[in-house]
């Protein structure tokens, strides 16, 4: 095969000709502001999620055989997929689910057990006196249920809460203590926490707006690891200041990086990370598995992982 690679990576190449030790590799950084050369050419292209269209329009045009793009990163919504036609697009969805997962349980508990508010560095006023809350019995809602929800709604089991999902394609089963919901109302109606893993589409544009906030149950906990748009964030404010919501955590915003003085920095009921909750030790490797797994399937003719449906957008 021939591939083009968006950067030098001896480990990836390594992988690559191990599965196809005549693999022509070509580093070509379009992020970096290299040109298209001339003459180049292509059966596969690894390339990053952030990259112009008129570069890739341009690389596409000269390397016209070229049959597979995958995306080195785990969301499409800002790839210029609707220049790629006909070709397969893939991405590594699901790489960093588990490290998500476990951030969203962190700010679960975080909120119940008032961390790190109830920390103390000198003499409090008590001793042996909270009012802290508890996980077990609560109810936790999902909009979406893909590799990162699953992985969400596992663990909110194991801790007793009772989980809701809302997702666009119905499904036969689901697993035990899950239930599913047909609106956005039925979701949140009880909900004492709301995590948004749902991908980023015209669908799910500002889906948490006045309307549907006004669905939620008072005090509802909102968490966002999807993206930012999901959001609005006027709404999000009114919000809170209203106590319809009594936190929000945030891992990611709109736009980002958040300008300098933005609101949300200082709201005191505002939780925010800047988009770092799939950090893990492993990541890079977990990142480059699914491609590594798709160039198998590209030499072999199966079907690969990830596999961005261009008309939905994800």
């Amino acid at each position: 095969m021939r591939i083009i690679l968006p950067f030098s990576s001896p480990d990836i190449e390594k992988q690559i000709i191990e599965l196809d030790p005549k693999a022509e590799i070509t580093v070509l950084g379009l992020m970096e502001g290299e040109d298209v050369p001339p003459d180049i050419q292509a059966d596969a292209l690894l390339t990053l999620g952030v990259v112009s269209r008129e570069k890739l329009e341009k690389l596409l045009l000269v390397a016209d055989q070229i049959r597979w793009i995958h995306v080195f990163g785990t969301g499409v919504d800002n790839f210029p997929w609707q220049a790629i036609g006909d070709r397969e697009l893939t991405c590594s969805r699901g790489a960093h689910a588990l490290p998500i997962a476990e951030w969203v349980m962190a700010v679960l508990l975080a909120a119940e057990k008032q961390l790190p508010e109830s920390w103390v560095s000198a003499p409090p006023e008590n001793w042996h006196s909270a009012s802290l809350g508890q996980l077990s019995g609560q109810t936790l809602a999902l909009l979406g249920y893909g590799c990162i929800g699953s992985l969400v709604a596992e663990r909110a089991l194991a801790f007793g809460m009772k989980v809701k999902v809302l997702v666009r394609a119905p499904r036969k089963s689901w697993p035990e203590g899950v239930s599913a919901v047909n609106t956005f109302g039925e979701l949140v109606a009880e909900a004492d926490h709301l995590v948004l893993a749902a991908p980023a589409t015209a669908a799910t544009h500002h889906i948490i707006n006045n309307e549907t906030l006004a669905k939620c149950k008072q005090g509802m906990h909102l968490i966002n690891i999807a993206r930012g748009s999901l959001v609005d964030q006027d709404a999000l404010k009114n919000s809170l200041e209203n106590g319809t919501l009594s936190r929000a955590s945030l891992d990611v915003v709109d736009p980002e990086p958040l300008p300098e003085g933005h609101w949300l920095y200082e709201h005191p009921l505002v939780r925010l990370s800047p988009h770092i909750s799939w950090s893990n030790p492993s990541m890079l490797e977990k990142i480059v598995e699914p491609f590594i797994y798709n160039v198998q399937q590209f030499i072999e003719g199966g079907s690969m992982h990830g596999v961005v449906n261009v008309i939905e957008g994800y």
